[in-house]
Parts: C-alpha cells; structure tokens; sequence
C-alpha cells in the first residue's frame, strides 16, 4: 500500500537536524515506524522553511517531505494558517510531478485536513487523483471547541474559524480516529458528524520509557540534591496545561514540607521571577532524553484542564512513576479504576495539594503506585496501533487498491 499523509501545523513535523517534541509528533513518529515495519510505503507532507522541497527517510519506506509555503518567525498558528494556501500549491505540484498512485490518505490536525481537501479539489495532482474526502482518515488530536477560550478579538477569531473547519470535516472525512473512548465521547456531543465513522485507535509508548536510567543516575544528571522530593511537570506553553494550579499547589506544599520539596518544568521556560521558590527550569527537552527525567522524579503533575489523551502520564507511568491528574479527563477515570498515580476532583486547589502531599509522606504508596503504572502502560504499543491504524487504511483504500 501507497500512503499519502498530511501533517500540517505551526512547526514542521521533523525538521531535519532538531529533535521531536510535541504529543502530535511523538505519535506520528510511533506510527511512521511502525508503518515501515509494515511494508506500508509513506509520503508525509508537511511544512518546510526553504525554497525548495527538502526530504529526510526516518525509516525504510518513509519519506518525510518539507514543501516550501512561506515562514514567519516566531511561528504561530495564525501565520501557518495563512500559508496554507501556498502549501497546497506546493503539494499539488509535487504530486503532478511523481508517479506515486497513492492508494490511501489521512491527515493530522484540523489544518492539516484542509490541506488534503485543497489538495483533492478540483482535478487531482496524478498521485492523488484517485482519492476523494470521503476516503481521509483524520485525526484532530485536540478540539478547539473544548479548549480554554482565546483572549483579543485576533484569537477568537481564528477559534471561529477553527470550529468551523473542524466541524465540516467532520462531515467530509471518511473515518474520525480518537485516541480514547472519552475523547470520542466528549468529541460527539459538539459534532454529532463523527457518530458512526470513528474509530479508537489507543498510542503505544517506546521501549525506552519502559527501560528508563536508574534513578540515582539520572538524579545526578537531573542536579537533584540528596534527600530532595522532586516533582516533574512537562508540558509545553498552552493555557490548557494549567501551569499556574500546579505553582500554587506547589508554593502551599512547600511552605508545610520545606526546602526538600523541588519542582522541574521540562518543556518551556519561565523568568526565575515567576518561579515558586524550589522550582527550576529545564526548557524544551528532546523526547529521547524525557525517560531519563522520569526516572530522576518521585512524581509527575499534569494538571492539564483538556487532553484529548495525554501521553505525557502514559510515559511516566511506563517509566513507573506515580503521577497526579484531575478527574474527568481519560487518565483520571483509568488512573482512579486501575491504579498508577492519584487523581483529584478538578478546579480544588485543596484536591491537588493533598494528593502532592500524600505522595511525598507515603513511599510505600508511591512504589504500590509506580507498578500499578507499568501494568497500565504494558497494554500501550506501537505494534497495536499501528496494525489497527493499517486496517483502517485499508478500508478506505481507493478501489481496486491492494487490501
């Protein structure tokens, strides 16, 4: 099978030579090898700085394509929905110019489905020509719908437009996939579309979480002290992480446990003058080095108000360290059923603070929690997800297509 994919948003999927961050991309990477693995051969379009096409090939059968479409510095959403169009124009005339007949489609993201609709408008580039909407296999990830509301007349604009296009391709895709029955559920009640065309397809989580440094070592490396607590909160900036709940949980935590008690952010930056005292900094961190992290923590926090899944607790817990969510979301009902970290009823400042507080006492809990962990993240891998991800593919081939 010929498989054309769709991974437009405000970075590139993989810029050649600058490590993976980012959930949407952490999949993608789990799921373009596996599709190697699967002798499924992959076009993967997305976004370039250049002028010209530039190709990388992570893995045997899978080219990773950076069209030139225009590039504002610092990206943002509003800048890469503005060079949508020429990024369509690229990918047409890429397509026109090979020989691939690609027998399936999917696309990654609200943007990047408008692309794959430019893309198939009209008449076809030749490698596409025999794919239509209804044969896409897409996949939001997140929805703009149940996110915080933007702020200024600029970013609630932009949301408008977003929930219109998601809500429209909702009705012109031919498969939905979420990545929870949760997601899917929530998803639902804003775009009754999705009903009868989705799918759930679970994440996997690398082998390298699951086999993490030893503690002490990558304590040392992490410049931990000796006797401290520590917790880890990864997340990248974005309002729906919470961030502030979990500074304030942390500030009350520290004023009863003292200095023991230690916060690291890992993936973005803060001036040291907004930083509870005990907190630090790690900056944007490469994925490869998050499982050494995990090991280094006694606990991760990830107060986020809105995941459509969340692989951040799913690789703590493959790493066995105990993390700590609101209810409501998919990692608060499974860690509240099955164990793997506390969870909290959200908007309770209190709710957050007492599950900290009960992880740092109990070490004994922690160690109850941290294997409870590693059985829930033994069911997550790649090999499933990328098998369910293929039979999708399949079904909605082009006809005639190999099966």
């Amino acid at each position: 099978m010929n498989h054309l994919l769709v991974s437009y948003h405000t970075c590139p999927f993989e810029e050649p030579g600058v490590g993976l961050s980012g959930g949407m991309n952490v999949f993608l990477r789990g799921l373009l090898k596996g599709m190697s693995e699967r002798g499924i051969r992959t076009d993967l379009l997305t976004r370039g700085k250049g002028k010209k096409v530039e190709a990388t090939i992570p893995f045997p059968g899978v080219r990773i394509l950076h069209l030139p479409c225009g590039w504002k510095e610092p990206p943002s959403r509003e800048s890469a929905y503005d060079a949508l169009p020429r990024f369509i124009r690229s990918a047409r005339e890429l397509l026109a110019e090979g020989r691939t007949a690609y027998d399936a489609v999917s696309a990654h993201y609200w943007m990047s489905g408008v692309a794959v609709r430019g893309i198939l408008r009209g008449t076809p580039p030749r490698g596409a020509s025999r794919l239509a909407m209804n044969q896409l296999v897409l996949m939001y990830h997140t929805l703009e719908a149940r996110k915080i509301s933007p702020t200024g007349v600029s970013g609630r604009k932009f949301s408008s437009i977003r929930k219109s296009e998601e809500e429209r391709l909702a009705g012109e895709s031919g498969r939905v996939v979420f990545l929870s029955r949760h997601d899917f559920t929530q998803t639902r009640k804003l775009l009754p579309a999705v009903t009868g065309k989705s799918s759930i397809v679970l994440p996997g989580v690398d082998d390298a979480f699951r086999r993490p440094p030893p503690r002490e070592a990558a304590r040392r490396r992490a410049g931990v002290p000796p006797g401290s607590f520590l917790f880890l909160l990864a997340a990248r900036p974005d309002p729906d992480k919470n961030i502030d709940a979990a500074f304030r949980a942390f500030r009350a935590l520290r004023a009863e446990a003292g200095a023991r008690v230690r916060l690291l952010v890992a993936g973005q930056t803060f001036p040291e003058a907004a930083l509870p005292e005990g907190a630090a900094c790690a900056g944007a961190v490469p994925h490869a080095e998050m499982p050494s992290l995990f090991s280094a923590a006694d606990a991760v926090l990830y107060p986020s108000t809105y995941e459509s899944f969340g692989l951040v607790p799913l690789e703590a817990m493959a790493a066995g360290t105990p993390v700590v969510v609101p209810l409501g979301g998919y990692w608060g009902r499974r860690i509240r059923s099955g164990g793997g970290g506390l969870a909290y009823p959200p908007g309770t400042e209190y709710g957050l603070v007492e599950a900290m507080r009960l992880l740092c006492r109990e070490k004994a809990l922690r160690k109850r929690l941290g294997e409870e962990g590693k059985r829930t993240a033994a069911e997550f891998t790649w090999e499933k997800c990328t098998e369910r991800w293929a039979r999708l593919l399949s079904r909605c081939s082009r006809p005639g297509s190999p099966r």
